[in-house]
């Protein structure tokens, strides 16, 4: 991987966006392992609607998503900066890097996709009766098993994981109407146009076995916009869940020493 990586050790800082419905706590202890191991400046940003925001409404757009995260960085954050995005935190991050100026370095995006990838690419029709559950379920313990199950492959951690993030959403409720206000904004987002991403290094990162978004989503926009593209072989959508150490080496891998 040697010839892919880049060189960021002039950058200081990092920030971390989740996806679909979650929120920073869904990151358990990947950022702190990432400031340990890798040396990073760590800065997880909510989106609108939920955990620290979950009493606001979702906006109904990805650019108003992403206008919002900018108008909430920490003061204390360096730029230009690096960001790790997760499935729809890295739309966000593709719109942020569409219209950047200057303020971002690089950017690794994990599991994303936008419309113009395909549906079916963009969420297995496996998925959608999981994806529907979840939604509809009364129930946050079964919502959030029927959640887990689908964006993780690592069974074994789930005993561990369920009641963690029932706590969370006890803590800091996710409301559906803010699902549901997410799903449209995410499905109304398309790829920005080539050239508008010309000028920061991005790299894609995904997994063959995700049985929530197929990896062709990933491989569609390294491909569009010349990013280099890492597979897994079998984690889940949520590779900081199914292989944190995986990932971490592929970030460590990803840095050059000046």
């Amino acid at each position: 991987m040697s010839q892919l990586a880049l060189e960021t050790n002039a950058i200081k800082d990092w920030i971390f966006l989740r996806g679909l419905s979650r929120e920073k706590a869904h990151w358990g202890d990947f950022i702190a392992r990432c400031e340990t191991e890798l040396g990073w400046h760590c800065h997880a940003i909510d989106l609108a609607g939920f955990g620290s925001e979950h009493q606001r409404p979702s906006p109904l757009s990805i650019a108003e998503i992403r206008h919002d995260v900018q108008q909430r960085l920490p003061a204390a954050i360096t730029k230009p900066f690096g960001i790790v995005a997760l499935s729809l935190g890295g739309m966000v991050a593709l719109d942020w890097l569409a219209n950047s100026n200057g303020d971002i370095a690089a950017a690794i995006l994990i599991s994303t996709s936008s419309a113009d990838c395909g549906l079916l690419n963009r969420l297995k029709p496996s998925a959608i009766p999981v994806t529907l559950h979840a939604l509809l379920s009364s129930s946050t313990q079964s919502q959030e098993r029927a959640i887990l199950n689908m964006v993780s492959n690592n069974k074994a951690q789930h005993t561990k994981l369920l009641p963690q993030w029932c706590h969370i959403r006890e803590c800091r409720p996710a409301t559906k109407t803010n699902v549901v206000r997410q799903l449209i904004a995410a499905s109304r987002f398309t790829s920005p146009p080539t050239d508008k991403l010309n000028k920061v290094q991005g790299y894609f990162i995904s997994s063959r076995a995700d049985r929530m978004v197929s990896h062709k989503c990933s491989e569609y926009l390294a491909k569009k916009y010349h990013y280099p593209l890492i597979l897994h072989s079998n984690a889940g959508h949520d590779l900081p869940i199914d292989d944190a150490d995986w990932l971490i080496g592929v970030f460590r891998q990803l840095i050059v020493a000046a």
